[in-house]
């Protein structure tokens, strides 16, 4: 899944920047970052070019995706053209694009104050699916109902939690404790930083739960216990050595 895999590369370059890799791997890599970026870049274009031209053409778009060099899926292509280009993918606002406009709508409505717990019409009606409202865009619907005060309220409790795991990180006992603090930290971060931003319209649409609010037993657990390890490391802090 290409959208989990975004979450990695922050939280292995946060973890190699502590372990005080040499500077010269982190400016090959992001020269490769670079140059796979354009790559995917120039075959976005290309399927661009390829819609405008036929619009309606399944059976040609499947045949694009066999000669393209870039192993990207078609629903992949779709997702990043939506993002960057939403009239051209879906000009009526009524596929691809439809989860990404009833959020902003939800966000927008929502108003300072909100319209109160349960009271949110984008997810009670049906206009942002249950499938992805109490998932992917649960701060919309969060927005909606608490309004900019709550989302903001939010926003600074995680801001809280991922400082709280730097803070361990600083006193931990071990190179390990420290490693591991920064990688919570990193991929709570990354986490936020992209399931709110695709509800806000700013990163494109990948699937990336929200930690603790988004619905989902597993990633709830595997959360709890990622700050669980944390509250270890903090336990055996160097005061205690």
């Amino acid at each position: 899944d290409l959208g989990s895999t975004l979450v990695f590369p922050p939280m292995v370059f946060s973890l190699l920047y502590v372990a005080k890799i040499p500077s010269r791997f982190f400016v090959a890599t992001f020269l490769a970052f670079v140059v796979a970026l354009s790559v995917i870049g120039f075959d976005v274009y290309r399927y661009y070019q390829f819609k405008t031209e036929n619009p309606q053409s399944d059976d040609a778009v499947t045949a694009y995706e066999e000669v393209s060099l870039v192993p990207l899926k078609d629903y992949q292509r779709k997702r990043i053209l939506t993002f960057l280009a939403p009239d051209v993918e879906d000009p009526g606002g009524i596929g691809a694009n439809w989860n990404r406009i009833q959020a902003l709508i939800a966000v927008a409505t929502g108003g300072l104050g909100g319209k109160g717990l349960g009271n949110g019409m984008q997810a009670k009606l049906g206009y942002l699916p249950s499938a992805v409202g109490h998932n992917d865009f649960i701060y919309a619907v969060l927005a909606e109902e608490a309004g900019f005060a709550g989302g903001l309220l939010a926003l600074g409790l995680f801001a809280v939690i991922i400082l709280g795991c730097l803070r361990v990180a600083g006193v931990a006992g071990d190179r390990f404790g420290a490693m591991l603090a920064v990688g919570a930290a990193a991929m709570l971060m990354t986490h936020v930083f992209i399931n709110v931003g695709m509800t806000l319209g700013i990163t494109p649409i990948t699937g990336l739960p929200l930690p603790f609010l988004s619905y989902g037993g597993s990633f709830l657990v595997s959360c709890c216990l990622l700050m669980g390890l944390v509250q270890s490391v903090y336990r055996h802090r160097k005061e205690f050595r």
